[in-house]
Protein backbone atom coordinates (compact mmCIF):
# COMPACT_ATOMS: atom_id res chain seq x y z
CA UNK A 1 0.00 0.00 0.00
CA UNK A 2 2.76 2.30 0.73
CA UNK A 3 4.13 2.01 -2.29
CA UNK A 4 1.32 3.51 -4.35
CA UNK A 5 1.11 6.23 -1.59
CA UNK A 6 2.84 8.70 -3.69
CA UNK A 7 0.60 8.00 -6.35
CA UNK A 8 -2.74 8.30 -4.25
CA UNK A 9 -1.40 11.64 -3.14
CA UNK A 10 0.03 12.96 -6.52
CA UNK A 11 -3.69 11.92 -7.98
CA UNK A 12 -5.43 13.86 -5.62
CA UNK A 13 -3.40 16.84 -5.94
CA UNK A 14 -4.31 16.94 -9.61
CA UNK A 15 -7.94 16.41 -8.97
CA UNK A 16 -8.25 19.28 -6.51
CA UNK A 17 -6.07 21.58 -9.17
CA UNK A 18 -8.96 20.27 -11.84
CA UNK A 19 -11.67 20.80 -9.88
CA UNK A 20 -10.81 24.31 -9.35
CA UNK A 21 -9.60 24.78 -12.81
CA UNK A 22 -12.91 23.57 -14.21
CA UNK A 23 -15.08 25.30 -12.13
CA UNK A 24 -12.57 28.99 -12.22
CA UNK A 25 -13.43 28.02 -16.07
CA UNK A 26 -16.65 26.70 -16.33
CA UNK A 27 -18.21 30.18 -17.01
CA UNK A 28 -16.35 30.55 -19.78
CA UNK A 29 -16.65 27.26 -21.55
CA UNK A 30 -19.92 26.74 -21.37
CA UNK A 31 -20.97 30.16 -23.41
CA UNK A 32 -19.54 28.20 -26.15
CA UNK A 33 -20.86 24.41 -24.99
CA UNK A 34 -24.08 25.34 -24.07
CA UNK A 35 -25.12 28.75 -26.12
CA UNK A 36 -28.57 28.23 -27.01
CA UNK A 37 -29.39 28.13 -30.89
CA UNK A 38 -32.66 29.73 -32.44
CA UNK A 39 -33.66 27.60 -35.12
CA UNK A 40 -35.42 30.22 -37.94
CA UNK A 41 -36.92 30.12 -41.42
CA UNK A 42 -37.27 33.11 -43.93
CA UNK A 43 -38.96 32.86 -47.18
CA UNK A 44 -37.98 33.66 -50.08
CA UNK A 45 -34.67 33.11 -52.33
CA UNK A 46 -31.72 34.39 -51.79
CA UNK A 47 -28.35 34.99 -52.67
CA UNK A 48 -25.23 35.24 -50.84
CA UNK A 49 -24.71 39.02 -52.21
CA UNK A 50 -28.51 40.00 -51.68
CA UNK A 51 -29.56 38.22 -48.32
CA UNK A 52 -32.25 39.73 -46.35
CA UNK A 53 -31.54 43.40 -44.81
CA UNK A 54 -32.08 41.93 -40.99
CA UNK A 55 -29.87 39.30 -41.70
CA UNK A 56 -26.74 41.65 -43.43
CA UNK A 57 -27.65 44.07 -40.73
CA UNK A 58 -26.59 41.54 -38.02
CA UNK A 59 -23.37 40.70 -39.61
CA UNK A 60 -22.39 44.14 -40.86
CA UNK A 61 -23.09 48.29 -40.37
CA UNK A 62 -22.99 51.12 -42.83
CA UNK A 63 -21.31 54.05 -43.14
CA UNK A 64 -24.93 55.40 -41.78
CA UNK A 65 -28.03 54.01 -40.39
CA UNK A 66 -31.63 54.83 -40.95
CA UNK A 67 -34.06 55.69 -37.35
CA UNK A 68 -37.58 54.75 -37.14
CA UNK A 69 -38.70 57.76 -38.58
CA UNK A 70 -36.66 57.35 -42.12
CA UNK A 71 -33.98 60.01 -40.73
CA UNK A 72 -29.72 58.88 -40.88
CA UNK A 73 -27.69 58.53 -37.89
CA UNK A 74 -24.45 58.16 -37.66
CA UNK A 75 -22.87 54.14 -37.89
CA UNK A 76 -19.42 53.64 -39.04
CA UNK A 77 -19.47 57.13 -40.06
CA UNK A 78 -19.54 59.09 -36.17
CA UNK A 79 -20.65 62.33 -38.37
CA UNK A 80 -20.26 64.16 -42.11
CA UNK A 81 -20.04 67.75 -43.14
CA UNK A 82 -21.75 68.33 -46.29
CA UNK A 83 -20.27 70.76 -49.21
CA UNK A 84 -20.78 72.25 -52.43
CA UNK A 85 -24.66 72.22 -52.03
CA UNK A 86 -24.83 68.32 -51.69
CA UNK A 87 -22.10 67.67 -54.38
CA UNK A 88 -19.79 66.66 -51.51
CA UNK A 89 -19.70 64.90 -48.37
CA UNK A 90 -16.63 64.34 -45.52
CA UNK A 91 -17.06 61.40 -43.26
CA UNK A 92 -15.17 61.33 -40.23
CA UNK A 93 -14.97 56.78 -39.35
CA UNK A 94 -15.70 55.41 -36.17
CA UNK A 95 -11.43 54.13 -34.91
CA UNK A 96 -13.03 51.42 -32.76
CA UNK A 97 -14.41 49.14 -35.39
CA UNK A 98 -13.08 46.14 -36.18
CA UNK A 99 -13.59 43.54 -38.84
CA UNK A 100 -14.48 40.26 -38.27
CA UNK A 101 -10.48 39.38 -39.25
CA UNK A 102 -9.19 41.34 -36.86
CA UNK A 103 -8.28 44.15 -38.53
CA UNK A 104 -9.48 47.72 -37.77
CA UNK A 105 -11.65 49.46 -40.48
CA UNK A 106 -10.30 52.38 -42.47
CA UNK A 107 -11.40 54.72 -45.39
CA UNK A 108 -9.51 52.14 -47.91
CA UNK A 109 -12.20 49.85 -47.21
CA UNK A 110 -15.26 51.74 -48.00
CA UNK A 111 -16.75 51.75 -51.39
CA UNK A 112 -19.95 51.38 -52.66
CA UNK A 113 -19.41 50.96 -56.23
CA UNK A 114 -22.42 53.62 -56.82
CA UNK A 115 -22.25 55.08 -60.27
CA UNK A 116 -21.14 58.29 -60.81
CA UNK A 117 -19.75 58.41 -57.11
CA UNK A 118 -16.33 58.49 -55.90
CA UNK A 119 -14.91 57.32 -52.94
CA UNK A 120 -11.50 58.82 -52.10
CA UNK A 121 -10.34 58.13 -48.57
CA UNK A 122 -8.14 61.34 -46.95
CA UNK A 123 -6.49 59.52 -44.41
CA UNK A 124 -7.50 56.21 -42.63
CA UNK A 125 -9.97 57.65 -40.04
CA UNK A 126 -11.59 60.06 -43.27
CA UNK A 127 -13.43 59.25 -46.25
CA UNK A 128 -14.35 62.27 -48.71
CA UNK A 129 -17.20 61.47 -51.05
CA UNK A 130 -17.92 63.03 -54.27
CA UNK A 131 -21.37 63.35 -56.90
CA UNK A 132 -21.65 64.99 -60.07
CA UNK A 133 -25.05 66.48 -58.84
CA UNK A 134 -27.02 66.79 -55.66
CA UNK A 135 -29.01 63.55 -54.61
CA UNK A 136 -30.90 64.14 -51.32
CA UNK A 137 -31.98 60.28 -50.49
CA UNK A 138 -27.75 59.55 -50.80
CA UNK A 139 -26.79 59.43 -46.90
CA UNK A 140 -29.50 56.31 -47.15
CA UNK A 141 -27.67 54.88 -49.40
CA UNK A 142 -25.04 54.37 -47.23
CA UNK A 143 -26.76 52.48 -44.58
CA UNK A 144 -26.18 49.72 -46.40
CA UNK A 145 -24.19 47.21 -44.39
CA UNK A 146 -20.25 47.00 -45.74
CA UNK A 147 -18.54 43.50 -46.10
CA UNK A 148 -15.43 42.12 -47.68
CA UNK A 149 -15.09 38.74 -48.97
CA UNK A 150 -16.38 35.61 -47.24
CA UNK A 151 -19.34 37.73 -45.62
CA UNK A 152 -17.24 39.52 -43.28
CA UNK A 153 -18.43 42.59 -41.57
CA UNK A 154 -18.06 44.49 -38.28
CA UNK A 155 -21.26 43.48 -36.89
CA UNK A 156 -22.18 41.47 -33.78
CA UNK A 157 -22.53 38.66 -35.46
CA UNK A 158 -20.05 36.65 -38.57
CA UNK A 159 -21.21 33.82 -40.30
CA UNK A 160 -19.72 30.25 -39.39
CA UNK A 161 -21.40 28.13 -41.81
CA UNK A 162 -23.38 28.28 -45.56
CA UNK A 163 -24.98 25.85 -47.56
CA UNK A 164 -25.62 26.67 -51.00
CA UNK A 165 -27.82 25.13 -53.73
CA UNK A 166 -26.35 26.46 -57.12
CA UNK A 167 -26.53 30.12 -56.28
CA UNK A 168 -29.28 30.21 -53.84
CA UNK A 169 -28.63 30.11 -50.14
CA UNK A 170 -30.31 27.73 -48.16
CA UNK A 171 -29.15 27.26 -44.72
CA UNK A 172 -26.64 30.07 -42.97
CA UNK A 173 -25.20 29.63 -39.23
CA UNK A 174 -23.91 33.26 -37.41
CA UNK A 175 -22.42 33.12 -34.18
CA UNK A 176 -21.79 36.19 -31.92
CA UNK A 177 -18.19 38.01 -32.66
CA UNK A 178 -17.78 39.58 -29.48
CA UNK A 179 -21.03 39.46 -26.93
CA UNK A 180 -20.54 35.47 -26.15
CA UNK A 181 -23.78 35.66 -24.56
CA UNK A 182 -26.05 36.25 -27.35
CA UNK A 183 -27.60 33.07 -28.91
CA UNK A 184 -26.17 31.76 -32.13
CA UNK A 185 -28.89 32.03 -35.09
CA UNK A 186 -29.58 29.06 -37.44
CA UNK A 187 -31.22 30.40 -40.95
CA UNK A 188 -32.81 28.12 -43.27
CA UNK A 189 -34.45 29.66 -46.20
CA UNK A 190 -37.88 28.38 -47.85
CA UNK A 191 -39.35 28.61 -51.55
CA UNK A 192 -42.56 29.01 -50.04
CA UNK A 193 -44.38 29.83 -47.05
CA UNK A 194 -46.46 26.43 -47.11
CA UNK A 195 -42.80 24.67 -46.93
CA UNK A 196 -42.04 26.73 -44.40
CA UNK A 197 -44.30 26.03 -42.14
CA UNK A 198 -43.83 22.39 -43.03
CA UNK A 199 -40.38 22.95 -41.42
CA UNK A 200 -41.85 24.12 -38.43
CA UNK A 201 -44.63 21.63 -38.08
CA UNK A 202 -41.50 18.83 -38.34
CA UNK A 203 -39.89 20.99 -35.89
CA UNK A 204 -36.93 21.75 -38.33
CA UNK A 205 -37.15 25.18 -37.47
CA UNK A 206 -38.56 27.02 -34.58
CA UNK A 207 -39.55 30.10 -35.57
CA UNK A 208 -40.63 32.13 -38.91
CA UNK A 209 -40.10 35.17 -39.43
CA UNK A 210 -42.36 37.79 -41.51
CA UNK A 211 -45.20 35.33 -42.53
CA UNK A 212 -48.06 36.65 -44.23
CA UNK A 213 -50.85 34.14 -43.28
CA UNK A 214 -50.37 32.63 -39.72
CA UNK A 215 -53.71 30.55 -39.67
CA UNK A 216 -52.27 27.35 -40.24
CA UNK A 217 -50.52 27.12 -37.45
CA UNK A 218 -52.39 29.66 -34.60
CA UNK A 219 -53.46 26.57 -33.38
CA UNK A 220 -50.63 24.35 -33.12
CA UNK A 221 -49.11 23.27 -29.86
CA UNK A 222 -47.24 25.39 -27.97
CA UNK A 223 -46.74 28.24 -30.70
CA UNK A 224 -47.12 32.29 -30.41
CA UNK A 225 -47.77 34.21 -32.85
CA UNK A 226 -46.99 37.88 -32.80
CA UNK A 227 -47.96 40.59 -35.22
CA UNK A 228 -46.17 43.33 -36.34
CA UNK A 229 -46.88 46.33 -39.09
CA UNK A 230 -44.97 46.59 -41.87
CA UNK A 231 -44.87 50.59 -42.15
CA UNK A 232 -42.29 50.10 -44.39
CA UNK A 233 -44.63 48.65 -46.93
CA UNK A 234 -47.66 49.84 -48.23
CA UNK A 235 -51.24 47.48 -50.36
CA UNK A 236 -52.52 49.59 -53.27
CA UNK A 237 -54.61 49.44 -55.91
CA UNK A 238 -53.09 50.22 -58.99
CA UNK A 239 -54.35 51.40 -62.10
CA UNK A 240 -53.09 50.98 -65.23
CA UNK A 241 -53.57 54.35 -67.16
CA UNK A 242 -52.90 53.01 -70.63
CA UNK A 243 -56.40 51.57 -70.56
CA UNK A 244 -59.03 54.11 -71.65
CA UNK A 245 -61.61 52.99 -68.99
CA UNK A 246 -59.30 53.03 -66.03
CA UNK A 247 -57.57 56.32 -67.60
CA UNK A 248 -60.50 58.52 -66.91
CA UNK A 249 -59.71 60.54 -63.77
CA UNK A 250 -63.42 60.68 -62.91
CA UNK A 251 -63.99 57.00 -62.98
CA UNK A 252 -60.48 56.34 -60.46
CA UNK A 253 -61.64 58.91 -58.16
CA UNK A 254 -65.35 57.09 -58.30
CA UNK A 255 -63.73 53.96 -57.53
CA UNK A 256 -62.03 55.43 -55.01
CA UNK A 257 -64.46 56.72 -52.66
CA UNK A 258 -66.33 52.88 -53.17
CA UNK A 259 -63.52 50.98 -51.70
CA UNK A 260 -65.27 49.60 -48.45
CA UNK A 261 -63.86 49.58 -44.68
CA UNK A 262 -61.09 46.56 -45.42
CA UNK A 263 -61.00 46.45 -41.23
CA UNK A 264 -57.19 47.99 -41.20
CA UNK A 265 -55.73 51.32 -40.58
CA UNK A 266 -56.49 53.16 -44.22
CA UNK A 267 -53.53 55.42 -45.82
CA UNK A 268 -53.64 58.33 -47.77
CA UNK A 269 -50.16 58.54 -48.70
CA UNK A 270 -47.16 56.83 -50.71
CA UNK A 271 -45.08 57.62 -47.95
CA UNK A 272 -44.77 56.13 -44.72
CA UNK A 273 -46.71 57.37 -42.11
CA UNK A 274 -43.87 56.84 -39.60
CA UNK A 275 -41.87 59.52 -42.24
CA UNK A 276 -40.32 62.45 -40.94
CA UNK A 277 -41.73 63.73 -44.53
CA UNK A 278 -45.18 62.43 -43.99
CA UNK A 279 -48.01 65.03 -44.73
CA UNK A 280 -51.40 64.67 -44.15
CA UNK A 281 -52.64 66.40 -47.02
CA UNK A 282 -53.83 63.83 -49.07
CA UNK A 283 -56.99 63.75 -50.51
CA UNK A 284 -59.08 60.98 -48.41
CA UNK A 285 -61.25 58.88 -49.72
CA UNK A 286 -63.16 57.71 -47.16
CA UNK A 287 -65.87 54.80 -48.15
CA UNK A 288 -68.85 57.35 -50.08
CA UNK A 289 -71.13 55.13 -52.29
CA UNK A 290 -73.17 58.09 -52.98
CA UNK A 291 -70.33 60.36 -53.86
CA UNK A 292 -68.69 57.61 -55.68
CA UNK A 293 -72.52 57.29 -57.53
CA UNK A 294 -72.00 61.34 -58.55
CA UNK A 295 -68.42 61.15 -60.24
CA UNK A 296 -69.52 58.17 -62.39
CA UNK A 297 -72.39 60.76 -63.61
CA UNK A 298 -75.45 58.52 -63.42
CA UNK A 299 -76.99 55.86 -61.14
CA UNK A 300 -77.06 53.08 -63.73
CA UNK A 301 -74.29 50.45 -64.39
CA UNK A 302 -71.50 52.07 -66.29
CA UNK A 303 -70.36 50.78 -70.18
CA UNK A 304 -67.23 49.70 -68.33
CA UNK A 305 -65.80 46.82 -66.60
CA UNK A 306 -62.95 45.56 -64.36
CA UNK A 307 -60.77 42.75 -64.16
CA UNK A 308 -58.86 42.94 -60.70
CA UNK A 309 -55.51 41.50 -60.56
CA UNK A 310 -54.16 40.66 -57.76
CA UNK A 311 -51.81 37.70 -55.16
CA UNK A 312 -53.38 34.77 -53.57
CA UNK A 313 -52.33 36.73 -50.04
CA UNK A 314 -54.44 39.74 -51.55
CA UNK A 315 -57.65 37.97 -52.09
CA UNK A 316 -59.52 38.59 -49.50
CA UNK A 317 -58.86 42.56 -50.15
CA UNK A 318 -59.58 41.99 -53.49
CA UNK A 319 -63.20 40.09 -53.00
CA UNK A 320 -64.19 43.18 -50.54
CA UNK A 321 -63.29 45.83 -53.29
CA UNK A 322 -64.63 44.04 -56.13
CA UNK A 323 -67.74 43.37 -54.42
CA UNK A 324 -68.49 46.81 -53.06
CA UNK A 325 -67.73 47.87 -57.32
CA UNK A 326 -70.41 45.52 -58.35
CA UNK A 327 -72.56 47.20 -55.79
CA UNK A 328 -71.61 50.66 -57.36
CA UNK A 329 -72.87 49.06 -61.16
CA UNK A 330 -69.47 48.38 -62.72
CA UNK A 331 -68.62 44.35 -63.18
CA UNK A 332 -65.72 43.67 -61.62
CA UNK A 333 -63.86 39.91 -61.65
CA UNK A 334 -60.91 39.20 -59.94
CA UNK A 335 -57.41 37.05 -61.74
CA UNK A 336 -55.32 35.95 -59.04
CA UNK A 337 -51.58 35.38 -60.82
CA UNK A 338 -47.79 34.63 -59.33
CA UNK A 339 -46.44 37.48 -61.68
CA UNK A 340 -47.70 41.26 -62.74
CA UNK A 341 -48.95 40.64 -66.39
CA UNK A 342 -48.05 43.37 -68.91
CA UNK A 343 -51.85 44.16 -69.79
CA UNK A 344 -53.40 44.00 -66.59
CA UNK A 345 -56.13 46.75 -65.84
CA UNK A 346 -56.20 47.28 -62.03
CA UNK A 347 -53.60 45.67 -60.02
CA UNK A 348 -53.55 44.83 -56.09
CA UNK A 349 -50.12 44.20 -54.78
CA UNK A 350 -47.93 45.61 -51.93
CA UNK A 351 -44.74 47.87 -52.79
CA UNK A 352 -41.99 48.90 -50.40
CA UNK A 353 -41.63 52.34 -49.11
CA UNK A 354 -37.93 53.53 -49.33
CA UNK A 355 -37.17 55.40 -45.85
CA UNK A 356 -36.05 58.50 -47.55
CA UNK A 357 -39.35 60.11 -49.31
CA UNK A 358 -38.01 60.36 -52.77
CA UNK A 359 -40.68 58.52 -54.72
CA UNK A 360 -39.14 59.51 -58.35
CA UNK A 361 -38.95 55.68 -59.66
CA UNK A 362 -42.36 55.32 -58.99
CA UNK A 363 -43.96 57.94 -60.65
CA UNK A 364 -41.71 59.85 -62.83
CA UNK A 365 -42.76 59.39 -66.48
CA UNK A 366 -39.48 58.88 -67.16
CA UNK A 367 -39.17 55.77 -65.19
CA UNK A 368 -40.60 52.76 -67.79
CA UNK A 369 -39.69 50.20 -65.34
CA UNK A 370 -40.79 51.01 -62.14
CA UNK A 371 -43.82 53.36 -63.19
CA UNK A 372 -45.93 50.46 -63.19
CA UNK A 373 -49.35 52.67 -63.49
CA UNK A 374 -47.77 54.45 -66.72
CA UNK A 375 -48.37 57.43 -64.70
CA UNK A 376 -47.39 60.40 -66.24
CA UNK A 377 -47.50 64.42 -64.89
CA UNK A 378 -45.42 67.53 -65.47
CA UNK A 379 -46.03 69.05 -62.69
CA UNK A 380 -45.40 65.90 -60.55
CA UNK A 381 -42.25 65.01 -62.21
CA UNK A 382 -40.99 68.72 -61.19
CA UNK A 383 -41.83 68.17 -57.80
CA UNK A 384 -39.91 64.92 -58.06
CA UNK A 385 -37.04 66.40 -59.39
CA UNK A 386 -37.13 68.91 -56.87
CA UNK A 387 -37.45 66.47 -53.99
CA UNK A 388 -34.38 64.80 -54.56
CA UNK A 389 -31.96 67.64 -55.44
CA UNK A 390 -33.10 70.06 -52.35
CA UNK A 391 -30.81 68.86 -49.31
CA UNK A 392 -32.54 70.99 -47.00
CA UNK A 393 -35.10 68.82 -44.81
CA UNK A 394 -37.65 71.38 -44.23
CA UNK A 395 -37.62 72.12 -47.94
CA UNK A 396 -38.16 68.57 -48.74
CA UNK A 397 -41.32 68.24 -46.36
CA UNK A 398 -42.99 70.99 -47.99
CA UNK A 399 -42.00 69.48 -51.85
CA UNK A 400 -43.26 66.31 -50.79
CA UNK A 401 -46.40 67.58 -49.03
CA UNK A 402 -47.52 69.40 -52.50
CA UNK A 403 -46.37 66.18 -54.29
CA UNK A 404 -48.78 63.99 -52.03
CA UNK A 405 -51.81 66.59 -52.57
CA UNK A 406 -51.41 66.54 -57.03
CA UNK A 407 -50.54 62.51 -56.48
CA UNK A 408 -53.66 61.76 -54.74
CA UNK A 409 -56.11 64.20 -55.97
CA UNK A 410 -55.05 62.83 -59.52
CA UNK A 411 -55.22 58.98 -58.01
CA UNK A 412 -53.20 56.65 -59.90
CA UNK A 413 -53.59 54.29 -57.40
CA UNK A 414 -55.58 53.94 -54.47
CA UNK A 415 -53.74 53.31 -51.24
CA UNK A 416 -54.84 50.94 -48.99
CA UNK A 417 -53.04 50.28 -45.66
CA UNK A 418 -49.86 48.91 -44.35
CA UNK A 419 -50.01 45.08 -44.31
CA UNK A 420 -49.70 43.18 -41.20
CA UNK A 421 -46.75 40.36 -40.91
CA UNK A 422 -46.73 37.83 -38.24
CA UNK A 423 -43.13 36.25 -36.33
CA UNK A 424 -44.25 32.04 -35.32
CA UNK A 425 -42.29 30.96 -32.08
CA UNK A 426 -42.38 27.59 -30.46
CA UNK A 427 -42.95 28.45 -26.91
CA UNK A 428 -41.40 26.38 -23.95
CA UNK A 429 -43.99 24.06 -23.02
Amino acid sequence: MRKYRFSLIIGLIIGIVGSLGFFRLYPFASRFLLRPTQNIAMVGEFTPSNLPLTIQQRISRGLTQIAPDGSVIPSLATNWEVKDEGRQYVFTLDTSAVWHTGKTLTANDINYNIRNVIFTPLDAATLKVTLQEPFSPFLTLLAKPIFQRGLRGVGEYRVSGIRLNGERVVYLKLTPAKDMSLPNLEYRFYRTEAAAVLAYKLGNVDSIEDATEPTQLKDWRNTTITTHTKNDRIVAVYFNLKNSFVAEKAVRQALAYAVPDLGTPRVNSPIGSTSWAFSDKGRNYTFDMARARRLLGQESSPSGQIVITTFSQYLDTAQKIAGSWNQLGIPTTIRVENTVPEGYQVLISAQDIPPDPDQYPFWHQTQAQTNITGYANVKIDKLLEDGRREIDPEKRKIIYADFVRYLTEDVPAIFLYHPAFYTIRRSTP
